[in-house]
């Protein structure tokens, strides 16, 4: 088979009349492609890599694994590489591979030639075998592949950058924030792989059966790897992943927010830590829930639920006890019955029913049936007008949204729905095409986020982790778990409850990589439901793990009630605490520094013992690294690459929580930090 050239400026030129035999990230990265649109071979820095199966795009059909490779034809035009590629399951790929600063961009469609709804995996395989490479499962651990133990199998398919590599450097996918889809990675003897599960449908008017796709192959760093890969992927895309000051101060250590689920409730500033405290965090969630009912969990059918829906007085968001004739609660009729999600079977979604009732899950796209005339009310146009509304009734600077993780897990049938979609369809476990509600979420917080922009409120999310999908009837792509990482790069920073649990090396990884450089909480939970006094014990562990994160670690308001205050309680402020309140003056300072300064994934650091983790934060004068482990060493050695973090000849050390002190002596790459250790407590060094 005949091979193509790719000739790019600077060494690598498309020709009009001459194909070249490779493409390159231009950092060292090449690809071999075959005249046919496969990838017949990879390089790195000129030296093959070891040759996998059949490499470029495949398809494959749902509850299938065998990969049925497109082939085509390709050509070259104003310095890109067009690729039309058929394949005998009856679809199509239109492809364009572009050359970046350290990356090869393949973006394009997948267009279905039956005429028919289907469900497709598009899949693309690097030909390497990767067998004895290392793969990153999380920040902390970095296992061999090997036959037994393929990499990225099972449930560790909730991040799209799958990365691989050896001490000689390494190769990475990914998938942009901007592409948000149902995803597969994959590495073994085969190659390094992506596949996206889409749902084709002529109903998605603004790609009728068709599903847009784009995603990056770069090379990485062989020391750094995975962690690498993700340096470069936060860089690629900053808007999605930047530090906001402002935001990253405010989202402090409590729960100083206000229930605002109905914005004409009055702002009540009675329950704030501090009442004279003028810039206020709202509390809602994406609920499109109806309340005041009676047995509310016998309502099963379509009828059922639309009688109720016809008859309550109180519609979450929109009006709470109102008359029938209440104009708020007639929009919110409407737009709950244009926006609520569909069964497969044409059945109205649930949630759940509990207290007189019934929680709805909903499409929140702001396009959803923008075309039609007279307006059709939907859940979006609300909840974008109560951000303005927010902004200017009582001086509210952010929104934080409970449980808009959990609730963006169900997959939505209605297909009057499919038309308004900006992101791909997904399928089920059955192929049946369908939208995934945390695309729609995305739509939704998207539209927040060029809000923000413009002066507008930022927006918290609870739930930005991992969940397992074993109890829910449709699952995409029949998955078992999956993450919210598209959801989580539209929000200004992510939430959940969990910070008194235990926690073993790793534990918040995921959390972590999942927000990137911005705002993450764990909170200690509901302590006065739970009827726990928090012991100094429980705080000390709990402020450790996340501060070794990068994290804040909110507890209650009333644990930082001051006496006078109308919620004071004796037995949970830390005013009758003075030991606790002392350990919070040592965190604090620290935590808001690291915070702000920005998580850094390559550490460009090591430390010799494997019973503890360390991270770093910003870059340029001040850098800080944490050192945290649940059992530690009684003392570590940390050394540290001075020419990689830019240090000047002569840094200055120290240890900003407990000022522990630091034993400093040079070392091959720079210097070597011996510190003193203690369980339950992490270590913060700055470096200046």
């Amino acid at each position: 088979m005949k091979n193509i050239t790719l000739i790019l400026a600077g060494g690598f030129l498309f020709g009009a009349s001459a194909l070249a035999e490779t493409v390159s990230d231009r950092a060292g990265l090449t690809l071999e492609l075959q005249e046919n649109g496969n990838v017949s071979g990879v390089a790195m820095n000129g030296t093959k890599l070891p040759q996998g199966a059949a490499g470029g795009f495949y398809l494959r059909e749902p509850n299938t694994v065998k990969k049925a490779f497109l082939a085509g034809s390709a050509f070259a035009k104003n310095g890109k590489l067009h690729l039309t590629l058929n394949s005998p399951l009856q679809a199509q790929v239109q492809a364009v591979i572009t050359e970046g600063p350290g990356f090869i961009e393949v973006a394009g469609e997948l267009e279905d030639l039956t005429g028919k709804d289907r469900g497709v995996w598009l899949g693309f395989n690097l030909p390497v075998n990767t067998t004895g490479w290392k793969w990153g499962k999380t920040l902390s651990v970095s296992p061999v592949i090997n036959q037994e133990t393929p990499a990225y199998a099972e449930e560790n398919n909730m991040v799209p950058i799958p990365a691989v590599w050896t001490d000689k450097g390494g190769i990475a996918l990914c998938i942009p924030p901007t592409d948000p889809c149902v995803f597969e990675v994959g590495a073994d003897a085969d190659g390094l792989r992506i596949q996206m599960a889409f749902g084709l449908s002529k109903d998605t008017k603004k790609f009728p059966s068709k599903a847009p796709f784009r995603f990056r192959i770069y090379s990485i760093d062989g020391t750094w790897g995975g962690r690498d890969a993700l340096a470069k992927y936060y860089d690629w895309y900053p808007e999605y992943y930047h530090i906001d000051a402002k935001t990253m101060s405010f989202l402090g250590h409590h729960h100083d927010w206000m229930n605002m689920n109905y914005v004409k409730e009055e702002v009540k500033t009675d329950r704030q830590i501090d009442p004279n405290y003028k810039e206020y965090l709202a509390y809602t969630k994406t609920s499109a829930r109806i309340q005041g009912l009676k047995k509310a969990e016998d309502l099963k059918t379509n009828k059922q639920l639309l009688d109720a829906i016809a008859k309550t007085d109180t519609i979450q968001h929109y009006e709470k006890k109102g008359d029938a004739k209440s104009t708020l609660l007639i929009e919110g009729r409407a737009a709950l019955i244009n926006s609520i999600c569909y069964n497969p079977d044409g059945t109205i979604g649930r949630f759940g029913a509990s207290a007189g009732g019934v929680d709805f899950p909903h499409n929140c796209d702001p396009d959803l049936f923008a075309d039609q005339t007279p307006h059709h009310p939907v859940y979006a146009d609300m909840y974008l007008g109560k951000a303005v509304d927010l902004r200017n009734v009582g001086n509210f600077v952010g929104i934080h949204w409970d449980r808009l993780g959990g609730w963006s897990n169900f997959l939505n049938y209605r297909r009057d729905h499919f038309p308004y979609i900006d992101h791909p369809l997904t399928f089920d476990q059955d192929g049946r095409p369908s939208i995934h509600t945390q695309f729609t979420n995305y739509e939704l917080f998207d539209a927040y986020r060029l809000q923000l922009k413009q002066g507008g409120l930022f927006h918290e999310a609870a739930g930005m982790k991992g969940y397992s999908w074993k109890k829910i009837p449709n699952k995409p792509a029949g998955q078992m778990a999956g993450g919210q990482f598209f959801l989580a790069s539209v929000v200004a920073g992510g939430w959940q409850e969990g910070s008194f649990k235990p926690l073993e090396l790793g534990g918040f990884d995921f959390e972590r990589l999942v927000v990137g450089r911005k705002s993450y909480r764990i909170s200690s939970g509901n302590i006065p439901a739970h009827k726990e006094s928090p012991t100094l014990e429980v705080i000390k562990n709990a402020l450790a793990k996340t501060t070794a994160y990068g994290f804040a670690c909110p507890v209650q308001v009333l644990y930082f009630y001051p006496p006078g205050h109308p919620g004071y309680d004796k037995d949970y402020s830390w005013y009758t605490k003075p030991e606790h309140k002392a350990l919070w003056d040592k965190y604090e300072p620290a935590n808001l520094a690291i915070r702000l300064a920005g998580w850094e994934p390559v550490t460009y650091a090591t430390v010799n013992s494997p019973k503890v983790q360390l991270q770093r934060f910003g870059k340029g004068e001040n850098i800080y690294l944490t050192v945290w482990g649940p059992n530690p060493p009684a003392s570590v050695e940390i050394e540290v690459d001075a020419a990689k973090l830019g240090l000047k000849p002569k840094p200055s050390f120290s240890e900003m929580v407990a000022n522990t002190p630091i034993k400093v002596t040079p070392s091959p790459k720079g210097w070597k930090l011996t510190v003193a250790m203690e369980k339950d407590m992490t270590r913060v060094l700055k470096i200046n």
